[in-house]
């Protein structure tokens, strides 16, 4: 039982047994005004309210002396009926009028609240101007901005409220994966947008659920941030737990080059378990292939490693404990001379320090919403529809499907920073579609085997991530798929396929410029 309501209930049990006492004491006396439970009850509320008919009056000793603490808490009535007015006023009307008033705008609500709801609830209100972002009247860490309500995020309250579930998000963000799911399920099931953070991969969900985590949106910003440059052959990760795998698994899917650009990435301390999640990409990344990326998992502590790290190019320190990346850090500074460039995870930077992953920079629209990364994916596939003779709507299709066009959204990133010889891209709008199509037109001729190789590899290594294997026929209860063969022995009608990826860059390019046009008449 709350505690509030244990509280309620024994100052309501204190105040019947005063009555209770005071028509004892007065039922005694032929003369009193008071005879009985009744009589009582409205002697105590008319004097606790200030009201004070005179009507009835105590007449024996004890009858007086409880009607004298009656009198006494009638000034705590009367000042906890004025603050209850208040913050009536000031918690439920004002904040429901201020709602009601802007209800053609995006409602953002926090059903919890927490550090990392604050750090989310923060960059929603400065980076969307026009939102309101609603959470409980305990987050008092956030911003005065004008656009922040406190109230309780009760979502039948804001339905009736907005008069319909568009319009407005739910955030489950507690620390508990299992509750926000239920949550979220369950909201998402009523037709409202809701947001749920946890790692957990269910095969199905409602259209209205999305599902987010840090250690993924850890991963995504730095690969977005920190791309792989042309002179880096040699990437080192430090670190067990969520973020290193995170970490390594983004950096197989994106990172896919032309052929002739080969990465070798070593792993300490999560060994095991990445191979027991992706035995199919570790065979295929074995360190015994020839050519191409290479992935060497390594039993050995890193720190008996020190050759290797005299020649890495990159040393990523990724433990789930930031102290225990800071003492990483500390060692490879004192003790090894590397010329790596040496990136450390933490939960809040620390100036000075070459660190990413700081909450703040992390729980923010794009890594949580994902609303660009979302509708090019759905965009792509929407493409694919119309030149298909069984097209699929993207809500129709499985959650690993889905996950195969966002992984391929993701990929256009890396194709514009190949095309255009710009590792500084961080993120794409028209124009850059544009310019990057215009040189794939021009360097097709001579790289078309190059570019759809490149694709190919990026599609087989996603398959790979979720232990596909190679088979004649396709199974997608087994995991089997026949295109999962290296491009040389694909046939050249399955070798062109490929060329699809490329050409969607075109595409997408006179989409974005029509949501252009359109936006401006």
């Amino acid at each position: 039982m709350k505690k509030k309501t244990v509280s309620f209930l024994t100052l309501m049990a204190v105040y019947l047994l005063l009555a209770l006492l005071l028509m004892l004491f007065e039922e005694r006396n032929p003369d009193s005004e008071i005879k009985n439970y009744g009589d009582a009850l409205w002697y105590s509320v008319v004097t606790m309210s200030t009201v004070g008919y005179g009507d009835m009056t105590p007449s024996t000793f004890a009858g007086k002396i409880v009607g004298l603490i009656f009198v006494l808490c009638s000034v705590g009535v009367l000042t906890s009926m004025i603050s209850l007015g208040l913050r009536f006023i000031g918690g439920t009307l004002i904040p429901r009028a201020r709602l009601w008033m802007n209800k053609n705008r995006v409602w953002y609500a926090f059903h919890e609240w927490n550090a990392d709801t604050a750090a989310l609830a923060n960059a929603l209100s400065l980076e969307q101007a026009d939102c309101m972002v609603i959470c409980p009247d305990t987050a008092h860490e956030l911003s005065e901005a004008h656009n922040i309500v406190r109230l309780p995020p009760d979502a039948s309250e804001l339905v009736r409220l907005r008069g319909k579930a568009e319009g407005f998000s739910l955030f489950f963000m507690s620390a508990e994966p299992g509750e926000n799911y239920a949550c979220a399920f369950a909201a998402a099931s009523r037709g409202i947008l809701s947001y749920c953070m946890g790692e957990l991969r269910p095969e199905a969900l409602p259209e209205r659920l999305r599902l987010f985590n840090c250690p993924d949106a850890v991963s995504r910003k730095y690969w977005d941030e920190h791309p792989l440059l042309d002179t880096e052959h040699c990437v080192v990760l430090i670190g067990n737990g969520r973020f290193c795998t995170n970490l390594l698994e983004r950096a197989l899917l994106n990172n896919v080059f032309i052929t002739e650009r080969a990465v070798a990435y070593h792993l300490f301390g999560n060994c095991q378990f990445f191979s027991d999640l992706h035995p199919e990409i570790v065979k295929a990344l074995a360190a015994s292939s020839e050519g191409g990326d290479r992935l060497i998992l390594h039993e050995e502590p890193w720190t008996a490693a020190r050759e290797l790290l005299l020649g890495a190019d990159r040393i990523v320190l990724c433990e789930d404990e930031d102290g225990n990346n800071l003492a990483s850090f500390e060692l490879l500074r004192s003790w090894y001379v590397s010329g790596a460039a040496i990136h450390i995870r933490l939960d809040a930077a620390i100036p000075g320090l070459p660190c990413f992953g700081d909450k703040t920079e992390i729980l923010t629209p794009k890594y949580v919403l994902q609303d660009e990364l979302n509708k090019r994916a759905v965009l792509m596939n929407d493409i694919y529809n119309e030149g298909s003779p069984n097209p699929t709507a993207w809500r129709d299709l499985s959650p690993f499907l889905q996950m195969s066009n966002i992984a391929a959204a993701d990929h256009l990133l890396v194709k514009a920073r190949c095309l255009l010889n710009d590792e500084t891209l961080t993120d794409l709008d028209g124009d850059d579609f544009a310019r990057a199509y215009a040189r794939y037109l021009e360097q097709n001729l001579d790289r078309a085997d190059q570019f759809q190789e490149m694709e190919h590899r990026r599609w087989i290594r996603f398959y790979q991530m979720y232990n596909w294997q190679y088979a004649p026929k396709r199974d997608n209860a087994l995991r089997r798929h026949p295109l999962l063969l290296p491009y040389a022995q694909l046939s050249k009608e399955d070798q062109a396929k490929d060329a699809y990826a490329w050409v969607m860059l075109g595409t997408l390019a006179e989409r974005y410029r029509a949501d252009q046009r359109g936006g401006q008449t």
